[in-house]
């Protein structure tokens, strides 16, 4: 009866084998089991593939500083207004010369916009016989605001560099090569008097980044701090002048008495100046028994501190 079963199963398994659409029946849950299976591990990972593992870095805007802009210090003597007006042969010759030594190599000699530093220049040079395409204007005080400030973006820097009655001269030799450049009106001149300070002159102080001044502040306090240090160590190793028992005596701070001395000149024209100095400036490292000394020891004192307390 066994041998039978084992026969019909054998049969049947080999007739499922010769038919293969009874084969994938009997296959088909299978896939379909292992198929939704997939697509639900796929939905329950779904937040987790859709996540980045890295935040964005974003830009901290509040700790963006915008520094200070380096600007040339100027100092300008007043111009004659009516030399604008009028300019003289010296002017023109003198504006010749300094277009030619600062311009004609982008402009041209004749101001055509042809010079060879212009070649790969984008925009290209400025064509002074042209009427269009000026960014600032073609008027006398335009053509000063271009070369005061520069354009942004292109080849044309600021010409602050150079004095105000030479950036006036060049105009005038401007005028000569290209007519299209109008004579500046009375109102014009006015303007530009008022804008500029040109009949009044003008100083204008340097400016530096402040990142460049706290580094060169930096620098100079570890100049200073070095020398203080120095004038120290030789007064410490100096017991045997004369002067130093009076000036250990009347002092609680050597460093802060060698830094005191150093930033003031004052006190070096005599003991009375001396003396003034010291009690104006409580914080200097000295006893207020400086104050008492003897007429002979403030001598000898105000000596050897005058002697001491040197920039080397």
């Amino acid at each position: 009866m066994q041998d039978m079963k084992d026969k019909e199963i054998e049969i049947n398994f080999r007739d499922v084998l010769k038919t293969p659409i009874r084969w994938f029946g009997i296959v088909y849950p299978y896939f379909i089991t292992v198929f939704i299976l997939l697509g639900l591990t796929f939905i329950h990972k779904l937040d987790i593939i859709h996540t980045n593992e890295t935040p964005p870095a974003l830009k901290d805007t509040s700790a963006v500083v915008e520094d200070l802009t380096p600007i040339k210090g100027e100092v300008s003597t007043g111009i004659d207004l009516g030399s604008i007006r009028k300019p003289g042969d010296k002017q023109i010759q003198k504006g010749k010369e300094l277009y030619v030594a600062n311009c004609a190599v982008c402009h041209g000699e004749q101001g055509n916009g042809d010079g060879p530093g212009g070649m790969a220049l984008q925009p290209k040079p400025r064509n002074y016989h042209t009427t269009e395409g000026w960014k600032n204007g073609n008027s006398f005080s335009q053509i000063f605001k271009t070369l005061q400030e520069g354009i942004p973006k292109t080849g044309m820097t600021s010409y602050d560099f150079l004095p105000v009655d030479e950036r006036l001269d060049i105009i005038h030799f401007l005028r000569t090569i290209a007519s299209e450049i109008p004579a500046p009106t009375e109102t014009e001149i006015k303007e530009m008097d008022q804008t500029y300070s040109l009949s009044a002159g003008k100083k204008v102080p340097s400016q530096i980044p402040v990142s460049l001044a706290v580094v060169k502040l930096d620098e100079e306090s570890k100049s200073d701090a070095d020398i203080v240090k120095k004038i120290v160590d030789n007064i410490s190793n100096g017991k045997s002048e004369t002067g130093y028992s009076v000036f250990s005596k009347v002092t609680v701070n050597k460093k802060k008495v060698v830094a005191s001395l150093l930033k003031s000149q004052t006190w070096r024209t005599g003991t009375n100046e001396f003396l003034n100095f010291v009690n104006g400036n409580r914080q200097s490292g000295f006893k207020a028994e400086v104050l008492l000394l003897s007429k002979d020891d403030l001598t000898i004192l105000y000596n050897y501190l005058t002697a001491t307390i040197k920039v080397n």
